[in-house]
């Protein structure tokens, strides 16, 4: 069917709207990527464009190299699955309880949302945490006070309830009990919804940095955007306050090239993980959330 003017007009509006902003994302992203493998006289000289000056990969294998790097990169990667399975696993068993009916619902699906606006407040949230509950500098701390996100809990639930009943009244009449119908039959179906929930989940767990910088007094503990933290306020910060910096003077590389090869190390694996799971982001979440 042949297009009218003023589809063609949008169509090339569309295409160069989509264009830039597709630039904006991946412009700098190549220009991180850039500086990370450049020279410490093209880094320096902000030369540095979209393409290597002077390609070189020191800043890489240092890194690499590094104990707290590794131990951070252990650190993260625990806490990252061990954190999102114990989550998922709370949330969907809260979820179908609350699916449920029973006496006090209200008040405790209430109960469950007053936490979305309100919390105990920073500072009583780091007594409970580190006096009461004794978990500073252990990863439990990145953990159990993030246990559950009741957004996704609600997100959950509404998937649930939108399930047929006769699906769970069938299995209750063949002998199946609450487990097993979770397990067998509400699961499955729930799958995708599953899926996009423990991205987020798990997308938030390896982005974690701020509960390293409450409970955290010990490099041990650190996790992956600590160290990226570190990495920017202990090398980059030095060399803006003097020019001359340099913590090791046969050191060829620049601080900005650490801070770069940080951003592209850290963020490599979950952008990798990423194209393999956004296929379940719209039919999961917008289907669980429709009904909300």
């Amino acid at each position: 069917m042949k297009k009218s003017l003023s589809e063609k007009i949008f169509q090339v509006f569309d295409i160069m709207l989509m264009v830039f902003i597709m630039s904006t994302i991946i412009l700098p992203i190549m220009n991180i990527i850039s500086v990370s493998f450049s020279n410490t006289k093209a880094v320096n000289s902000n030369s540095v464009g979209l393409f290597p000056i002077g390609f070189q990969t020191i800043a890489y294998k240092k890194i690499l190299t590094d104990s707290v790097f590794l131990r951070s990169l252990i650190n993260t990667v625990f806490v990252t699955s061990v954190g999102t399975l114990l989550s998922v696993i709370v949330i969907t068993l809260a979820a179908y309880g609350l699916s449920k009916r029973f006496y006090g619902k209200k008040v405790i699906t209430y109960f469950f949302i007053v936490t979305m606006y309100f919390s105990g407040g920073l500072i009583p949230t780091y007594l409970l945490v580190s006096k009461y509950l004794n978990m500073r500098d252990t990863l439990l701390a990145y953990m159990l006070p993030y246990l559950v996100n009741v957004f996704y809990l609600i997100v959950l639930r509404s998937q649930i309830e939108s399930l047929p009943s006769s699906l769970m009244e069938s299995a209750h009449i063949d002998g199946a009990n609450e487990y097993q119908t979770l397990f067998m039959i509400v699961l499955p179906l729930l799958a995708p919804t599953i899926a996009a929930v423990s991205m987020f989940i798990a997308l938030n767990k390896w982005n974690m940095w701020f509960p390293v910088l409450l409970y955290s007094s010990k490099n041990e503990t650190w996790t992956l955007q600590y160290f990226l933290r570190a990495m920017v306020f202990d090398k980059v910060l030095a060399a803006m306050s003097n020019p001359e910096y340099n913590a090791d003077p046969s050191d060829m590389t620049s601080p900005l090239n650490f801070q770069n090869a940080s951003i592209v190390l850290v963020a490599a694996p979950i952008v990798m993980i990423y194209p393999f799971v956004q296929k379940y982001f719209v039919k999961g979440i917008i289907t669980g959330a429709v009904k909300g």
